[in-house]
């Protein structure tokens, strides 16, 4: 069938305007009312040529409008005409793509199988699966058809490569997060993003034992401090226990010490009574001997003239102030 190729062509119309004589006649018009001031008397004046001009601007803008109308209507019927071939190259375009895109499927479903049985041959007896799937690493450029086997084959060389050094790396730091970070890997597959939620752990770590540690050294020296506290408590008891001992002691000391010295003062007043009652005793007269009558002139002070009657009368001397 010979290819005969749609070819579009037109001969130039011609539109005239008179817009040299109208854009004179506005020019001359406009002049006209440079500096015009229109005032109460001349209001109907000037209302009436703003509608003489309204008026020629809307014919002249409808004029404009149906010349156009005429002017487009043979182009308007040949574009529809136009529209309809064009829009019959899409009848075999449709059919010779969907049997190509038909067979375009056929292929990439066959180049997933192929690339599916690369990835089993690759990780096969690792435990790559454990860590990435399948799906995470795959490529959708595989499936173009330039895209080699051995292309394919070294990319999930590559890949599961990169997985197992990753894991290594992160069994390697030995750290408790190490299932947590490998999460982390896997969600992402970046190593760095791993490593850091390690280093954030560790540094976690160290600062809650840094806590710890020092919780556990201010109790412990609160400890040394209660303890010294309390041996310093029991030594302040222990002297005052001491010096409450020796304080009863010497007050016992004293007591016995009181009462000796007041025995010995009652012995003492108690032999001065018996002496003094001794010599009393010795120098009462016997009663049994005749009285005689004696005078004595006696030189005393009041108080030694009280005392005087009083050892007279005790020792029954009968007796007369004269």
């Amino acid at each position: 069938m010979e290819n005969i190729q749609a070819v579009i062509s037109q001969q130039a119309g011609k539109i005239t305007c008179n817009f040299e004589q109208v854009e004179a006649a506005l020019n001359e018009r406009m002049h006209e009312f440079d500096g015009a001031v229109f005032t109460e008397e001349s209001k109907a004046l000037a209302k009436k040529i703003v509608a003489g001009l309204r008026s020629e601007q809307k014919k002249f803008a409808e004029n404009l409008k149906e010349e156009k109308k005429k002017y487009m209507a043979p182009w308007d019927s040949f574009e529809a005409r136009a529209k309809v071939l064009i829009a019959k190259y899409d009848e075999p375009v449709n059919s010779i793509n969907g049997q190509v895109k038909e067979m375009e499927e056929k292929r990439i479903n066959e180049k997933r199988k192929q690339i599916s049985q690369i990835y089993l041959e690759v990780t096969g007896g690792t435990d790559v699966d454990n860590y990435i799937s399948f799906e995470r690493i795959y490529n959708p450029k595989w499936e173009n058809a330039t895209y080699k086997e051995r292309d394919i084959r070294k990319d999930i060389v590559s890949a599961a490569a990169a997985v197992n050094q990753a894991v290594t790396t992160i069994r390697m730091m030995n750290s408790e997060s190490e299932d947590k970070a490998i999460e982390v890997y896997k969600n992402n597959l970046d190593l760095a993003e791993a490593i850091t939620y390690i280093n954030q752990f560790e540094q976690q770590k160290r600062d809650i034992i840094a806590r710890e540690e020092e919780m556990h050294r201010k109790e412990e020296e609160a400890r040394v401090r209660r303890e010294e506290r309390e041996k310093l408590e029991a030594e302040q008891k222990a002297r005052a226990a001491v010096e409450e001992e020796r304080r009863r002691a010497e007050e016992a000391l004293e007591a016995e010490r009181r009462r000796a010295e007041e025995e010995r003062i009652a012995a003492v007043e108690q032999a001065k009574t018996v002496a003094a009652q001794e010599v009393i005793d010795g120098l009462i007269p016997d009663q049994d001997e005749e009285a005689n009558l004696y005078e004595y002139r006696v030189s005393l002070s009041e108080d030694g003239k009280r005392k005087f009657e009083m050892y007279m009368d005790s020792v029954g001397i009968e007796w007369e102030m004269i």
